[in-house]
């Protein structure tokens, strides 16, 4: 009798997983599966009632027209996607140049106060973004940096700074001092040390950090739709919702831009999927 209550408890439980796992998966992939079809079937099949569930009548007018570079939607589009590349490889690599430094620092170096500073970093996680937008607006205005890359990347890199620097102070804080003891009897520096040495031990962190960063800026709307008022620097995030109120509600070509912009971070996801578990498991770890 225990054993078959046994087995009636394991079979629910993985049931259960499977069910919740199901009800994730559709919660993720019906939004994104419906904007594939409104970017594949002509405006017709839109107003159709009921609404058809396969793209049809079928069509690829949307996606020629947002890749031939012709002025108007199409070279918005191109520009905003070279906006959008430029802010979030720019903020991934000073955020990850500052984070390591910073982590290195807190995992290495004790000071006065050192634990306390830790925390307040960590603790600006739950800052959130909007409380701190006008300040930093008329800073940037003072620094006449609006409508820049510069203002989007820097305010981009103050957001994921604390999350960088934490991942990263866990990988640190797991190796064995004796390579850096070590090293320094060899006659290495500090920057020697992090760079050559501490840099390559955590490279799958540095990695997970890395791709996190680009994504959370690739994702970004407040920051840019505060700090890059026109299309000279505003990234994709910006400019797919005016699809709808600049183009006549074309949602069909605000699909097909949503799409085109997923492209490439799930690409870099994909690419990258077992670095950045192996990162993310790795700093949870040590």
């Amino acid at each position: 009798m225990r054993a078959g209550a046994t087995r009636r408890r394991g079979s629910v439980r993985r049931w259960g997983r499977w069910l919740v796992g199901l009800g994730i998966g559709c919660w993720v992939l019906i939004p994104l599966y419906w904007t594939a079809v409104v970017s594949l079937i002509q405006p017709v099949g839109l107003i159709s009632t009921p609404p058809s569930l396969v793209p049809r009548p079928f069509t690829l007018s949307y996606y020629r027209e947002l890749l031939s570079g012709q002025p108007g939607p199409s070279l918005e589009f191109l520009t905003a996607l070279r906006n959008s590349v430029i802010e979030a490889t720019g903020t991934t690599i000073v955020t990850v140049v500052i984070a390591l430094l910073a982590a290195y620092a807190f995992a290495r170096w004790r000071f006065r106060g050192s634990s306390v500073i830790f925390l307040v970093v960590v603790g600006t996680l739950a800052l959130p973004v909007y409380a701190v937008l006008i300040p930093l607006f008329s800073l940037m205005t003072q620094a006449h940096q609006v409508d820049s890359y510069q203002a989007v990347i820097v305010i981009n890199a103050s957001a994921s700074l604390p999350f960088a620097t934490w991942l990263l102070r866990s990988h640190i804080a797991g190796l064995p001092r004796d390579i850096e003891s070590a090293a320094v009897v060899d006659g290495a520096n500090a920057r020697t040390v992090v760079w050559k040495i501490v840099a390559p031990l955590i490279a799958p962190g540095v990695a997970t950090a890395a791709v996190l960063v680009f994504l959370m800026s690739w994702g970004a709307y407040l920051i840019p739709l505060t700090f890059a008022t026109t299309s000279h620097a505003a990234p994709l995030t910006v400019l797919i919702p005016q699809f709808t109120t600049r183009y006549s509600e074309n949602y069909g070509l605000q699909a097909a831009a949503g799409i085109l912009s997923l492209v490439l971070p799930v690409s870099l996801v994909l690419w990258m999927n077992k670095h950045i578990l192996n990162g993310l498991l790795a700093g949870a770890g040590k």
